[in-house]
């Protein structure tokens, strides 16, 4: 059972993707805090407070990645695949693909993230919806971080901001298959397990 950060930190690193609420196959942070399965809402649950306490956590923690990746809900990935992640992600052809259809508001603030590299957002703003659509994309890396006087807001940073040397070379020494491949193992291997936006 999952108590603390460090616990979730080592479900991670045990299973190489889990996700934030349940997800057909995979384990979940919800579940690992409850001890099972969990009926109704979550947040009503007698350890909501603990879940959502650690999912903002581990939103903001530089040891795994949080990123829309198991059917358009929040997962955290182990380092181990952030290359696969990043080569994903920056592919043309997908990036191309998720481009379609977006608001005007979401191409502003999508042509901000890549021009200004950082960009802070209130958790609710007018640019709510044009920043959920960037991250349900994986267009934008998306994180949490706690300002002064404990506020909350969400930092949207471009791929190339976030990527560190040492994975943007692991990942341009696989193939997009390749990196598809491994998240899809890693992700019980379902079909609609990486979302809309991943063919």
């Amino acid at each position: 059972m999952v108590r603390t950060e460090h616990d979730a930190l080592e479900l991670i690193r045990q299973k190489r993707v889990v996700t934030e609420v349940p997800a057909h196959g995979m384990t979940s942070l919800v579940e690992a805090v409850a001890g099972g399965p969990v009926h109704g809402s979550w947040r009503t649950h007698a350890r909501g407070r603990l879940m959502y306490r650690l999912g903002r956590m581990l939103r903001a923690s530089d040891e795994v990645l949080s990123v829309r990746l198991v059917e358009g809900k929040v997962a955290f990935v182990d380092p181990s695949l952030w290359p696969a992640v990043y080569r994903m992600a920056m592919e043309p052809s997908r990036r191309r693909r998720s481009l379609e259809g977006l608001s005007p508001q979401s191409r502003a603030l999508l042509t901000a993230v890549e021009r200004d590299r950082v960009v802070h957002l209130d958790k609710e703003s007018e640019w709510t919806k044009a920043r959920e659509a960037l991250e349900e994309r994986l267009l934008v890396h998306v994180s949490e971080t706690e300002l002064e006087a404990g506020h909350h807001v969400t930092v949207l940073r471009s791929w190339r901001d976030w990527v560190s040397p040492t994975v943007k070379e692991a990942a341009e020494a696989i193939t997009y298959d390749e990196a598809l491949a491994r998240l899809r193992e890693a992700c019980g291997g379902a079909p609609a397990g990486l979302g809309s936006w991943v063919p």
